[in-house]
């Protein structure tokens, strides 16, 4: 492998040392392999070496920790390869598994291990499940409110709060409330002190300065972003006016209203009270009656200072509420509700945490306190290390951050405590790109990234440096990428100004493509699909009515990805150094969220043959499978349940029908449907009786059963006994679906292993985690190499990427409504709640909740912008991006509005008015774009300037509502060709026709379209087969949980499919030794590629002894290795069914497999298939004849494939280390 040539700034972030130094780390810019050269060069520095175990390397996944771990450790082994007699680096290889590569928690978890006398802590403490944590919240929270209602009358305080913020109906909205307060509290340092701070800001005087607050300063901000849009609007007007003389009058009134709100717009700068003032005596004057001029621009202009009179009224209005006494007023009264809210959210902090003391448990959030509790100490109202940090601080050489963009402010407590970042010494290092921060919803806070990559200068004790060059992508996406942020992205919304500094410039090396060898690249394409749903130009964020929206963009999406496949479309493949044509593993298809889009995006594909998998982020508890073993746990709980019974009955672990229902109704319509069920059941009028006593009595079995089985057990039992686990592995996705229910076996084990028991408590903590937000992703049943399309949502793509991209949804509103709720909160602003008169019933947000929710929203959209900056750079050969809009015509209204604003920029008040990705994406392409216009619905091409003078290309289609729905409608244009209207008298001859036709080729109807090798390999040898040659293992249609099986044993097919999944994923840039393979092994236990169990089924020895052979050491020795390399060729179908007439060798047959490895040596290619069979003794011909098929077809395939001759093909026996030789 050729040696990685450093960029001049790539070198001094390597080389910068004696300062604590920021690196801004673009998209694609190579900061892992940097950060890992740093350290391989402090550790192997011949003049001031470094040990291992003296860093701390944080990273932000447990995942990511392992692989920098790994490649830490490979190029220490590369290292030695040079040096093999350095005892230095000998040592750093020794060091390494103690190394301190590790994420915050888990340092932090280091820190109170080591000290837990500190903070008086049982030493056996356990982390506790997230499971037990959300019923132990619920218990507490529920405890707490029942000992507060007993406290009534006595706490005023707490009934007033619950009479205005707890709902119209009990007081479960203050529960959440108060628990998401306290949650929100714990992404503090000190969460009882930000509590009792953000209460106490409600604690004026009448005289109240509103001006002094922080509040004031947002709202003066917003308004300014307002005034800058109404100005705009207003200019736009006068420029009407000025075209027609005959409406000079207008034009007077619309210039001196211009000319006020550019006076409103410079007060800005000054005091509160006098933009108040200005504000106030602003007012709009009376339009002259004009009969004469253009109607056209009266209508125009008196449309424009409308919009504006509502926009300036809606500001003055609500600066009336600011006055010294108004404000001060609302404030006192809000004072003591929000002391008790703060209140019982600190106090359900101290309940919590009592709880957990008594359990021996802790939870995340305390993992972080409690290590605070430790490395901090409070002097003169200053946090200052502990003596348990000075000795961290002295142990590490220096502290190294990734994604340094994701902290938050406890974490930043946290590692600047144990680095010395504040001394004469500082030695922290950081890396990150803020454009990337797309965890704000988790309290990162980016504005820490910020403030340091404004204030640290290229030389001092506080250094940055930028890395631009992008090392994934091609020119073609990184120049639209740099022109639609450089448009969009600024200090208001998206917190950085995207400029030069920030530009993406190109370092991928592609090699230059024959015409002959295809197509690749091109421009970014952009697709919007018409819906025209109800009038409206935007679909709802999540709304699961818009199926009808989401279905033609997955339909398009479909033929676009099936265009690409069955094209000569091609991509670079840097592991074969080559181009070759882009296959299903390629694609991606990313969304903001995948909850409701996901399905029907799978659902479209399926059909249309293209193979894809979602691991969704969510939805898990909608899966039909799920949802109807929930509903059977529901019942068997409680019967008297209408809709969970009636879901058991309709599904196929009852299957009764529409009508059977009805009839069951019918005989009790008064009161439940079980009571109904009953009353039917002792009817004894027939078959339907006779099934419902059979339901009956197995429900009456069932929940006899519940008493007196552990819940997982239970859930087991139910599996099997309805049947209903088998039946999910004969439906569609079976396996998946499968997958889907062990986890709720699973997840009923973890259960049982806190101090809550029963189906009740179960289905209690189920119903939490279903409103709480907590909704598991859907199990993961897919091979990093398996080729299908991957559909996923933004956030699980980052550090990714895929060579084609797909960015879709980019129509569906934002998802704004944590911006709806009673009270908001904010780091830096406390609390904003809705005013609450309960004696009139009205409620109004204060001034307060106001300002907190434009800022809030200003985050929102930041982390959206972020977002969509992330998706964008996944891609390194191909960017598609599609949406859907209701109504074109006012969606592209909309979007020319900025279009003549000065600048490149996209106005921020647009900006803020946009709803979705599109309402920013197409302001931008038509802000430059010499077309001005995208109307129509042929495609156009264009191209735009923008940054540096770079031309980024667009190619741009319109699909009209009517164009998508008929994508991939003629495959059934001629199965409805043969059913035209028949005239009377004609349909005996022609149903006659029709019935007594017989196929001319109903051979070739029967004939496969596709074969897989090992079918071949069964047909080739099922008649001269007998039981003692056959070797075949049939995985259980079942496969059973752990409780039920011998955890020793595996059937031999799994333990084959294991060992070849090791084989697959291991490094062979060397002979491996048993400790290599086990390192691999624990790491694909990380990954969740493998189990531990499965894991334990692994013959270290025998991959071993496979690369001590000698063709195990050519292959190791070759560097151009193949592994699991799915082929597809076609065959003639005369050439497997040799009794074919000879009228068929003009049929082929599609013949399809997955080599184990192959490898290139002088030019030709060795094949090698590992079989884990049992072979006995004087079995080996047996072996050598039962493959011989499978073999030849793979080396036809490997031919075709690439073009080289396969000179050698082997079988490897790990069962006794034979190599036979075909």
């Amino acid at each position: 492998m050729a040696k990685l040539r450093w960029t001049q700034e790539q070198q001094k972030a390597i080389d910068t040392k004696g300062c604590n130094l920021l690196v801004s780390a673009a998209a694609g810019a190579g900061k892992t392999a940097v950060l890992v050269e740093r350290i391989i060069k402090m550790i192997t520095d011949e003049k001031n070496p470094v040990d291992i175990d003296r860093l701390l390397v944080v990273t932000f996944t447990n995942a990511a920790a392992s692989e920098m771990r790994e490649k830490i450790g490979n190029a220490l082994e590369k290292k030695i390869e040079e040096m093999p007699d350095s005892k230095r680096l000998q040592r750093q290889i020794a060091l390494i598994s103690n190394a301190n590569i590790m994420t915050v928690h888990s340092f932090c978890l280091e820190v109170i291990r080591n000290n837990f006398h500190k903070i008086d802590l049982d030493p056996a403490f356990k982390v506790a499940d997230s499971t037990e944590c959300v019923l132990l919240k619920q218990e507490v929270l529920d405890e707490m409110f029942d000992e507060r209602y007993e406290r009534v009358p006595s706490d005023f305080e707490f009934l007033s709060l619950v009479d205005c913020y707890g709902g119209s109906k009990g007081d479960s909205k203050l529960m959440d409330m108060v628990l998401r307060l306290y949650e929100f509290s714990q992404s503090q340092p000190y969460p009882k002190e930000w509590l009792y701070d953000a209460a106490e800001m409600f604690n004026v005087d009448d005289g109240f300065d509103f001006g002094s607050s922080p509040w004031a300063g947002i709202i003066k901000d917003d308004f300014l972003i307002e005034l800058d849009g109404i100005c705009k609007n207003m200019e736009n007007a006068e420029k009407l006016l000025n075209n027609d003389r005959e409406l000079g009058p207008y034009l007077d009134v619309v210039s001196y209203e211009l000319e006020n709100i550019k006076r409103i717009i410079r007060c800005c700068g000054s005091s509160w009270d006098s933009f108040v003032k200005e504000v106030s005596a602003f007012d709009f004057r009376k339009l002259p009656p004009i009969r004469k001029g253009s109607a056209d621009i009266k209508e125009e202009v008196k449309g424009i200072r409308k919009a504006a009179r509502e926009e300036i009224n809606g500001i003055k209005t609500m600066l009336k509420s600011t006055g010294r006494g108004d404000i001060g007023s609302k404030m006192q009264k809000l004072y003591p509700l929000m002391k008790s809210f703060a209140g019982l959210a600190s106090e359900f902090g101290i309940r919590y945490r009592e709880k957990k003391k008594a359990k021996g448990i802790i939870d995340f959030d305390d993992i972080e306190h409690f290590a605070i509790d430790i490395l901090t100490e409070k002097r003169d109202g200053r946090v200052v290390p502990s003596d348990a940090a000075l000795k961290y601080r002295e142990k590490f050489e220096e502290v190294l951050i990734d994604e340094y963009q994701d902290s938050n402010m406890v974490q930043e407590l946290i590692l600047s405590m144990v680095s010395k970042k504040d001394s004469d010494a500082p030695n922290l290092f950081m890396v990150g790109d803020v454009k990337q921060s797309i965890y704000r919803f988790r309290q990162a806070k980016p504005e820490l990234f910020l403030q340091k990559y404004n204030t640290y200068k290229d030389t001092g004790k506080n250094r940055k440096i930028l890395l631009n060059k992008n090392f994934r992508s091609r020119k073609e996406i990184l120049s639209a990428v740099n022109y639609i942020f450089e448009c969009i992205m600024s200090e208001n919304v998206g917190e950085i100004d995207y400029n030069e500094n920030e530009m993406l410039n190109p370092g991928a090396e592609y090699k230059e493509l024959d015409d002959k060898e295809g197509t690749c690249g091109g421009p970014v394409e952009v697709h919007i699909i018409e819906t025209e749903k109800s009038g409206e130009d935007t679909p709802n964020a999540d709304d699961e009515e818009d199926i009808d929206g989401i279905q033609l963009e997955a339909r398009m999406v479909s033929k676009r990805i099936n265009e690409l496949v069955g094209s000569n479309f091609v991509i670079f493949d840097k592991d074969e150094d080559r181009y070759r044509n882009v296959e299903y593993r390629d694609i991606v298809v990313l969304m903001r969220s995948t909850a409701y889009s996901a399905p029907v995006f799978l659902d479209e594909m399926n059909q249309r043959g293209i193979p894809a998998y979602s691991d969704g982020g969510g939805g898990y508890f909608e899966v039909a499978e799920v949802q109807t073993i929930i509903s059977l746990l529901q019942i068997i709980d409680n019967p008297m349940q209408d809709i969970p019974l009636l879901s058991v009955l309709r599904s196929p672990i009852q299957a009764f029908n529409a009508d059977e229902l009805i009839d069951i109704r019918n005989a009790d319509n008064r009161r439940t449907f079980y009571e109904a069920l009953k009353a039917k059941s002792e009817m004894n009028d027939g078959p339907l009786s006779d099934k419902v006593r059979v339901f009956l009595g197995r429900l009456d079995k069932w929940r006899d059963l519940s008493s007196r089985m552990p819940i997982s057990e239970f859930i087991w039992y139910l599996y099997t006994d309805t049947g209903y686990f088998a039946y999910a592995g004969a439906m569609p996705a079976g396996e998946q679906r499968q997958a889907n229910l062990r986890i709720l076996f699973e997840r009923a084990r973890q259960f049982e292993e806190t101090s809550f028991k029963g189906l009740f408590n179960f289905i209690n903590f189920i119903n939490k985690l279903k409103v709480s937000r907590g909704d598991m992703g859907s199990a993961k049943v897919l091979g990093e190499n398996e080729n299908v399309v991957r559909i996923m949502s933004i956030h699980k793509s980052k550090g990714l990427e895929y060579p084609v991209v797909f960015v879709c949804g980019l129509g569906r509103k934002f998802n704004t409504r944590d911006l709806n709720e009673s009270i908001l909160f904010h780091q830096d602003l406390g609390f904003g709640p809705d005013f609450v008169d309960p004696e009139i019933r009205l409620s109004y947000p204060t001034i307060i909740k106001h300002a907190i929710r434009k800022k809030m929203k200003l985050e929102n959209y930041s982390e959206e912008m972020r977002i969509l900056y992330v998706a964008f750079t996944r891609a390194k050969e191909k960017l598609i991006i599609t949406g859907t809009v209701g109504n074109y015509e006012k969606a592209h209204a909309r979007w020319s509005e900025g279009v003549d604003y000065p600048g490149n920029k996209v106005p921020t008040y647009q900006i803020l008015k946009g709803t979705n990705f599109f309402d920013w994406i197409c302001p931008a392409l038509l802000k430059n774009n010499p077309v001005k216009a995208l109307k129509g619905t042929e495609r156009i091409e264009v191209a735009i300037p923008g940054l540096c003078g770079e031309k980024s290309k667009w190619s741009i289609k319109l699909w009209k509502r009517e164009e998508a729905i008929k994508v991939n409608e003629g495959a059934m244009e001629n199965v409805a060709a043969g059913t035209d209207e028949l005239q009377e008298g004609q349909y005996y001859g022609e149903v006659s026709r029709r019935l007594g036709f017989e196929y001319p080729f109903g051979i070739s109807s029967k004939l496969p379209a596709k074969l897989s090798v090992t079918e071949l390999k069964d047909m080739f040898i099922s008649s001269m087969e007998d039981e003692y040659t056959r070797n075949i293992f049939v995985p259980p249609l079942i496969k059973n949980p752990a409780f039920m099986e011998d955890k020793k044993k595996a059937s031999a097919s799994e333990r084959g499919t294991i060992m070849h999944l090791v084989m697959q994923h291991m490094d062979i840039d060397h002979i491996p030794t048993i400790d290599d393979v086990h390192r691999k092994m624990d790491k694909m236990v990380d990954s969740e590629l493998m189990t531990e169990e499965q894991a334990s089924y692994v013959d270290a020895e025998r991959i071993v002894h496979f690369f001590q052979t000698s063709l195990g050491q050519r292959m190791v020795k070759s560097g151009k290795v193949y592994r699991e390399t799915p082929f597809y060729i076609k065959v003639k179908s005369t050439e497997i069914y040799n009794d074919l007439p000879k009228e068929y060798e003009d049929e082929y047959i599609i013949v399809q497999g997955i080599i184990d490895c192959y490898f290139e040596e002088d030019n030709s290619l060795v094949l090698i298939d590992y079989k884990t069979d049992y072979v006995p003794e004087g079995g080996m011909n047996n072996i050598k004849d039962r493959y011989s098929v499978q073999i030849e077809y793979y080396k036809k395939a490997l031919g075709r494939l690439t073009g080289k001759t396969v000179k050698e093909k082997y079988i490897y026996l790990f069962y006794n280390g034979n190599i036979i030789e075909f």
